[in-house]
């Protein structure tokens, strides 16, 4: 996922792009709602099945790459 990120507020020049993958998403989320520096896999778990950032489905199909972008846009937006 590439998320837009302005250093002055305006578009042009100083419009930067910066990847964000899935795995700082889960970590910056795991920070927000528990306050762990390191948290144990039942609260990654937990908010992985809660914003639907899981790779596969729950019959084992690898889930579509636009699908998972489109959670992870949700989940980066609920960060903010």
């Amino acid at each position: 996922m590439v998320v837009k990120c302005s250093n002055s507020g305006e578009y042009g020049r100083n419009m930067s792009k910066k990847k964000i993958s899935r795995i700082w998403v889960i970590r910056q989320l795991c920070l927000k709602k528990f306050k762990a520096k390191r948290p144990t896999a039942i609260q990654i778990q937990e908010v992985i099945k809660e914003h639907g950032l899981n790779r596969y489905t729950t019959d084992g199909k690898k889930r579509d790459k636009e699908v998972i972008a489109k959670a992870m846009q949700r989940a980066y937006a609920s960060l903010r």
